[in-house]
């Protein structure tokens, strides 16, 4: 089916303008750039300085008690001891990797739960250290395995 005189229809809908009117409109346009962009030459910039913020101002360093550190080295000696077995089961050869799954779990949870305390161990540069190295090399582990580095073929 053709319609006939469509072309009339959408010519008057949206008129052609002529080159005149275009002229005047990017004449008009470079106007109102040219007097923007000189009222923004004449504002000086002004610097604020920001006030002064002391980030440790909020934190209050208090010795470990000695129940916390107590705490502390039964989760590091927790975590150590579940590493340890978890290597004697790789060592073992009648060991699969599906039996020794459920020990990197629970590393992985013993791991989280040594990590939340690692912060309240910041006046303990020692024992901080060591539960640091005890939270890596069981990162490291975890990595290891959920990779595949102990699959043989």
């Amino acid at each position: 089916m053709k319609i006939n005189g469509i072309d009339e229809l959408i010519k008057t809908g949206h008129g052609e303008k002529s080159a005149r009117q275009k002229a005047v409109e990017t004449d008009d346009f470079k106007k109102i750039l040219k007097a923007s962009v000189e009222q923004t030459g004449n504002h000086p910039i002004k610097a604020y300085q920001s006030p002064s913020i002391n980030p440790l101002s909020g934190v209050r360093l208090q010795p470990l008690s000695l129940e916390t550190k107590h705490a502390t080295v039964e989760r590091v000696d927790n975590l150590l001891n579940l590493l340890d077995r978890y290597r004697k089961q790789l060592a073992d050869p009648e060991m699969t990797l599906r039996k020794i799954e459920p020990v990197i779990h629970t590393i992985i949870k013993e791991k989280e739960q040594l990590a939340s305390v690692l912060d309240s161990v910041a006046g303990e540069e020692g024992l901080k250290d060591i539960v640091n190295r005890t939270l890596i090399t069981a990162s490291l582990e975890v990595i290891k395995f959920s990779r595949g580095d102990y699959i043989t073929s």
